[in-house]
């Protein structure tokens, strides 16, 4: 097996509270090879969009990573100095993030934006920046390239918007791209066109991808393996083939259970109860108040990793 182009090591992250800290990612391992295709799922609330900051060094306090590692490349970004995980986020690293409209700078025009990377990474003048800018823009598929590059955020449809940062973030194709729900919100015909185009131009580069979502249509088309999250920990782990034809954990059994199909006349199968609070996180195994198949070790111990066949892992005391 090649060696890891990030190795994601028990990384733990906090949140700090009046009543203590809030753990939201919580003993973290995950490993993307060079052009390889992670999809980080789970529900809204697990830990997904912590766990992706995390890595880059980019949590916002009161959040802070309190343990582990996320080694790129063979080094570990978080104990870099702040100058130097710079110079890898956005030119060897970069992130797509969830809402372009909260993401983008409303009063810079979307060529500065676009161009930015180039000029502070590749020192170039402010006409080359541009020009590669103006390059990337059509690459993407951006209409009218001139109009739309003197254009401000709020001038763009959410579609554009999300072209926008698709550029920003591979305009110095990056050996890692970090893609934070990159369709949510568009509607499903748009939602096809960004994944191809984001998949397309990052193949093309030999790109590696964290795909974070909650959508497991989109995980089917386009991942080679899928982490699960709940709670903040990383649950199961499968190639995408062998975790769509059998999920090993409950969790992700309900996952997929929950998903409606054409074959389905009755109601929807929804997993029972509610993701837990952060203040209120159950002991043991965090999804076993939930569980189905929960017996006496769930409640009082948190399973390790089990490994099971075809290379699949899964944290769940039913395998130990």
């Amino acid at each position: 097996m090649q060696q890891a182009l990030l190795s994601v090591e028990n990384l733990t992250t906090v949140f700090d509270a009046p009543r203590g800290a809030l753990t939201a990612v919580d003993g973290v391992d995950l490993a993307i090879g060079r052009g390889e295709v992670v999809a980080v799922v789970g529900e809204s609330g697990c830990g997904k969009t912590v766990l992706s900051l995390s890595v880059l060094g980019l949590v916002p306090p009161p959040g802070r990573v309190v343990s582990g590692k996320a080694v790129f490349d063979g080094r570990d970004i978080l104990a870099l100095p702040e100058r130097e995980r710079r110079a890898i986020r956005g030119s060897r690293a970069s992130m797509i993030f969830q809402e372009p409209m909260t993401s983008l700078n409303p009063v810079l025009t979307i060529g500065d934006q676009v161009a930015e990377p180039v000029r502070i990474h590749r020192k170039a003048s402010r006409r080359e920046a541009m020009d590669a800018a103006a390059a990337m823009a059509s690459r993407v598929g951006l209409p009218d390239v001139s109009k739309r590059l003197s254009a401000y955020p709020h001038e763009l449809s959410g579609g554009q918007r999300q072209r926008v940062m698709i550029a920003m973030a591979l305009i110095l194709s990056p050996e890692l791209l970090i893609a934070d729900e990159p369709t949510t919100a568009l509607d499903v015909t748009v939602q096809r066109q960004i994944l191809d185009l984001m998949l397309g131009l990052t193949r093309d580069s030999g790109t590696a991808i964290a795909l974070i979502t909650h959508n497991l249509g989109v995980v089917a088309q386009t991942a080679d393996a899928v982490a699960v999250m709940y709670s903040g920990r990383v649950v199961e782990y499968a190639g995408v083939r062998a975790f769509f034809d059998g999920p090993a954990h409950p969790y992700s059994q309900g996952l997929l259970a929950s998903l409606p199909r054409l074959s389905d006349r009755g109601r929807l199968t929804p997993i029972a109860g509610t993701v837990p609070s952060l203040s209120a996180l159950p002991t043991g195994c965090h999804f076993h108040p939930r569980c189905p198949r929960a017996f006496a070790p769930c409640a009082h111990e948190a399973p390790p990793f089990f490994t099971l066949d075809n290379g699949r892992r899964a944290r769940c005391w039913l395998y130990g």
